[in-house]
């Protein structure tokens, strides 16, 4: 899972490179597809990408990659043991091949002996030692390091082989622990003797290392980042020279620069964004469901969102069908649930779940106590019904769906204020507890295993349940799903996590979207049914992609 701001009903989250492996237990090399929609013309090397951004990457160390930005752009200059096609589908990646064993908890991957660093040194098994060793040190202070946790031991038989033995049988593990860009190797040739404490703030923006596609060249946090392609990849040298990110601070500067054709595609685009250019002929679009979902994140500390009542009084007084049909122009669909509807878990319950009732929305704010007062606010025992709302600044369609929101709630008497922070701050604040309601998305591995936001064990820094959620009932739950490998038992049991989910609101859901982009038409080679439910599925074809003459 990777934490987004509120761009994802208006505009869309995103999905990490993880998914299920498909129920064998041998695999080995798949190459990604190809481009069977490429446009006409002969493939050739050369020229430069231009993505465009309202996320900034924080960080050039995948451990440390727990924002939206940090994750799609170290994709392209860092590569996993496994990897992800566009439907979802596991495939090896740095390891050619991957057997489990008979009681579902050894993993031994088969490393490739031609996949290297970009300095030359060949990838190995203590690179994958190194990394889960760094990660796994609390010192390290890596935002993932609670995904290791289900890891009895970690083994390397050889240079080419590390052996992954697990506590318990784990359906999820490819999915949305291996696949993912936190958990990359590292280069132990390059950061070996450093501390581990030392390296949250370790500066590589001038040596950089990596072993993907691409590799970092300049990074200018909130700025821009440029990567040129690595040459001597092991699945061969990427036809684009060079990509080029740029982040604009607002969606609306992003969307001129797209218009101008300073840019070539952007990471995403809002239900407005991509109707303005759905019919623009300079332009391939793509429009699939996308793998996340919106939320609004109480912080279950604080002594008003911590009351069950006031969460789900909100979710009632919330019209989100309206919400999705006026302000997202039927682009995102209301569903109650820690799954997208990309995925195969979300549950009839949930997507009927809190239907508009600000009658009944009411009478549950009367019997907890919450007295509408003259002014049309409601208070109890002194104490207003008041809430201040994190949202990013810049992000006007975050600001407007807040409105509406915030419209809402007041016909029920609960009074809602935005406080706009910069992107990094308002992370910051989430990670730190120092918020009453955040707004944002989320993004979901392939695999829809969400303890990440639900287990008492992931609050930050050891995970994404900022809401600081915790209940054994849903733990336990959790752990039957994991250990499940048979899809219909795990669905039924991912039924009970979303009744017990729609009795406690650990979060304020709101809609699933879609994921929508376009790309300009001299990039070739780009063929929407191979964009995935994300742009991080789409990159994976870009090597694949070329600038047109």
């Amino acid at each position: 899972m990777r934490h987004l701001p509120h761009f994802t009903a208006l505009t869309v989250s995103a999905c990490l490179l993880a998914a299920c492996s498909g129920g064998t237990n041998t695999s080995s090399a798949v190459a990604p597809e190809s481009s069977g929609g490429a446009a006409a013309g002969t493939p050739h090397y050369g020229g430069t990408l231009k993505i465009g951004s309202t996320a900034a990457a924080d960080t050039l160390l995948p451990i440390y990659a727990d924002v939206e930005g940090s994750q799609n752009d170290l994709a392209l200059a860092y590569d996993t043991l496994v990897n992800v096609n566009p439907q979802m589908e596991v495939v090896p990646w740095l390891a050619e091949k991957y057997d489990l064993s008979p009681d579902g908890k050894t993993y031994t991957f088969h490393l490739r002996h031609n996949a290297t660093w970009s300095d030359g040194q060949p990838v190995t098994s203590a690179d994958v030692m190194y990394e889960y060793q760094l990660e796994s040190d609390p010192a390290a202070q890596a935002p993932y390091k609670s995904d290791y946790d289900e890891i009895a031991s970690l083994t390397a038989p050889d240079k080419w082989t590390v052996v992954y033995t697990l506590k318990a049988p784990d359906a999820a593990f490819l999915a949305n622990v291996l696949s993912s860009v936190p958990h990359a190797p590292l280069p132990v040739h390059i950061y070996g003797k450093m501390s581990h404490a030392s390296m949250r703030h370790l500066d590589i923006s001038k040596s950089f290392v990596g072993s993907g596609p691409y590799i970092v060249s300049e990074w200018k946090s909130d700025d821009h980042m440029t990567l040129e392609s690595n040459k001597t990849w092991w699945h061969g040298r990427p036809y684009i020279d060079e990509v080029y990110i740029k982040e604009y601070q607002d969606e609306q500067a992003q969307l001129i620069a797209l218009q101008n054709g300073e840019v070539d595609m952007p990471y995403n685009l809002t239900s407005v964004q991509y109707l303005s250019l759905k019919d623009d002929n300079r332009f391939t679009h793509i429009h699939t469901f996308a793998n996340s979902f919106d939320w609004w994140i109480p912080n279950l500390t604080d002594p008003i969102m911590g009351d069950v009542n006031v969460r789900k009084a909100m979710m009632y007084a919330w019209d989100r069908k309206t919400e999705a049909e006026k302000l997202f122009h039927n682009e995102d669909i209301p569903v109650f649930s820690p799954f997208s509807l990309a995925q195969w878990a979300v549950s009839p319950a949930a997507r009927t779940a809190y239907p508009y009732d600000p009658a009944k929305a009411g009478q549950i704010l009367d019997a907890d106590g919450w007295k509408m007062g003259p002014d049309g606010y409601r208070s109890k025992n002194g104490q207003p019904l008041a809430i201040t709302v994190d949202i990013i600044s810049g992000n006007a369609a975050g600001a407007k769906d807040f409105e509406f929101v915030q419209a809402n709630l007041k016909s029920v008497g609960i009074k809602a204020n935005a406080k706009q922070s910069e992107i990094n701050v308002f992370y910051q604040n989430e990670a730190s507890g120092k918020f009453q309601v955040g707004v944002g998305g989320e993004s979901l591995s392939t695999d829809p295993e969400p303890s990440q936001i639900l287990g008492c064990k992931f609050f930050p820094p050891s995970g994404l349940n900022y809401a600081r959620y915790c209940n054994p009932k849903m733990d336990a739950l959790l752990v039957a799903a994991k250990v499940e490998s048979d899809q219909n038992k795990r669905r039924e049991i991912y039924s009970k996590v979303q009744d017990l989910a729609i009795e406690d609101v650990p979060y304020l859901w709101s809609v699933s979207p879609y994921y929508r982009s376009v790309v300009n038409v001299r990039i070739k080679g780009v063929d929407p049914a191979q964009a995935g439910p994300w742009f991080s599925y789409t990159i994976l074809s870009l090597p694949k992609w070329w600038v047109a003459q």
